[in-house]
């Protein structure tokens, strides 16, 4: 009785919860996670999908080149000129950024094809099988064609291993870089970088391996138990390393080795477990298309939608090929699994946050500084000399963010100070600590554009004392490092960014201003060991820092006098 009781309660804290959020907010949390599949080539204000996207801010759509049970019928792309204008009354029609996606690989699995005047791109195991340069060279050409066609997502690449000949869906259809999982990671990794520099999201795809398999879920159950080996991880797990997964896919196979119950789509065991505690991935996943029989055939729409929200899946895609899901009612079901406990309203909101930060990820402008060997051994020198550790990499755990400003009103001549590794000659006041050039992680431009000078967990020489644990962002302004002249894109930007790497970092805890480093000595994370090694700051501002503290209040993030 007693145990009855207790899980009444927790039922009614739950919905209790869930209540807090007023209908209309929620509902459109719940399209965030959303991306569908439509049928028009040409969109209006009296579209469907115009109507869907303005009422509920709809997280994203997938376009297909011809209908599923009818190629002869074209059903969202025809021509450049056509899909431009499509994509273009898409994203006009949202709110918040869409996110407008295919699947492109290359080869046969192509929506933008040669025929309606597409470039053409080999398959991954045609880009196996070549240099590296040239993969490079195809990517690159493929990337921008999405980028002028309006496509900011990209169901690209596949990461399984061309493992089982009799396999189909993978090895069959080209789909494979080849066997060896270093091979496939440096191929895609390739592939990865180069939608990066067009500003469109990857997707490694299916986790947690679907190249040892011998059936298609897109018409049934399929099993892997039997061929599926750990090796089929390993892509994952290097990228995941390099930083080069933005979303990662999850397959509808099943593996009683991972989990006894359920495909991999609906498995808490081989999400959260497997994907995130274990080989350490912090972005989105994403479901396969919940409309393939391997799913539909066996599990009702409510039960789908919960076991995959609950197993750690951020967005689920119907693409409305295989069958016809009515949006409405999709969301509806969602609202009403919250409604009665049955989804932790933390899970929508622990959702929308990946998916927010993924949106700031794509919009961040990649500008490296030099960054070879010769600023990896002085940032080593200095670790070593200033904090007493004797260290193998230049590799921190981010437990701060520092916001600067950079004194100059001009983006080009800050980062002309950033760039080289050794210190300019005019910086006496800190060149006896080191000969090392002082940089940060990001920069902010006056418009709001985040530019990444070098990899978030590089230590940057950027606030003395707590280098070792801090990502440093530079704004441009604060000119003659007198006036408090940060624009409100700047302020808007740090927000943004913060929001991201708080996400892709979660062991972050502080928020400082360069001017507040002094009131850390006392902590643990102060390694300065030169007592007579410190200098006056006043960046970036106090108002600048008030306004960006209210915009992540949510995040509780610890200030210096904390």
């Amino acid at each position: 009785m007693y145990k009855i009781i207790i899980m009444i309660l927790i039922t009614l804290q739950l919905s209790f919860a869930a209540s807090n959020e007023t209908s209309p907010k929620l509902k459109k949390m719940i399209a965030q996670m959303l991306i569908i599949g439509f049928e028009d080539a040409k969109v209006d204000a009296s579209s469907q999908i115009i109507q869907d996207i303005k009422k509920y801010e709809l997280g994203g759509v997938i376009l297909f080149d011809r209908f599923y049970d009818d190629r002869n019928r074209t059903k969202n792309i025809r021509s450049p000129k056509q899909l431009q204008a499509l994509t273009k009354a898409l994203q006009k029609a949202s709110k918040k950024p869409l996110l407008i996606s295919v699947d492109q690989e290359g080869g046969r699995v192509a929506r933008l094809k040669p025929s309606y005047g597409f470039t053409q791109t080999p398959s991954a195991k045609e880009m196996g099988e070549g240099t590296l340069l040239e993969a490079k060279k195809a990517y690159k050409a493929l990337a921008k064609t999405l980028h002028v066609n309006g496509i900011n997502c990209n169901f690209a690449p596949v990461v399984d291993l061309s493992i089982n000949p009799k396999n189909f869906v993978i090895y069959q259809l080209e789909r494979s870089y080849g066997k060896s999982p270093l091979h496939v990671s440096q191929y895609a990794g390739a592939f990865i970088d180069a939608l990066r520099s067009e500003n469109v999201l990857s997707v490694l795809k299916h986790f947690p391996g679907h190249g040892s398999s011998l059936g298609d879920s897109h018409k049934g159950f399929v099993d892997v138990s039997d061929t599926w080996s750990k090796k089929e991880l390993e892509p994952y797990r290097i990228l995941i390393e390099q930083g080069k997964a933005d979303m990662i896919m999850t397959a509808h196979v099943y593996n009683s080795r991972l989990d006894a119950k359920y495909p991999a789509t609906l498995s808490y065991k081989i999400n959260t477990e497997l994907l995130r505690n274990t080989l350490g991935f912090k972005g989105v996943i994403i479901s396969d298309d919940l409309q393939m029989k391997a799913i539909s055939k066996h599990y009702s729409l409510a039960q789908t939608v919960t076991l995959a929200i609950n197993a750690g899946v951020d967005i689920l895609l119907f693409g409305n090929q295989l069958a016809s899901q009515d949006i409405e009612e999709l969301i509806e079901t969602i609202y009403q699994e919250v409604q009665k406990g049955h989804i932790p309203l933390s899970r929508i909101q622990e959702s929308n946050r990946r998916i927010e930060a993924l949106h700031v990820k794509r919009t961040i402008k990649q500008r490296p500084i030099t960054f070879k060997q010769e600023r990896i051994e002085m940032t080593k020198q200095y670790i070593k000399q200033h904090y007493g550790l004797h260290v193998k990499d230049i590799t921190i755990k981010p437990k701060m963010i520092v916001l600067h400003w950079t004194a100059v009103n001009s983006l080009e001549e800050s980062y002309a100070r950033l760039k080289p590794q050794r210190l300019y000659s005019d910086r006496k006041d800190i060149a006896k600590a080191s000969a090392l050039n002082v940089s940060a992680h990001y920069m902010v431009d006056r418009d709001g554009t985040i530019y990444q000078l070098m990899p978030d967990n590089f230590m940057a020489r950027h606030v003395i004392g707590l280098n070792y644990c801090s990502i440093g962002v530079e704004n441009i302004g604060g000119k003659d490092n007198t006036q408090e002249d940060l624009t409100p894109e700047q302020v808007q930007a740090n927000i943004n960014l913060i929001k991201y790497l708080t996400s892709k970092y979660p062991n972050i805890e502080y928020l400082i201003a360069h001017y507040e480093y002094r009131l850390m000595e006392k902590t643990a994370l102060w390694l300065e060991k030169d007592d007579g090694y410190r200098t006056q700051k006043r960046d970036p501002g106090e108002k600048f820092m008030r306004e960006v503290r209210a915009g992540v209040q949510a995040l509780k993030l610890k200030g210096a006098h904390e």
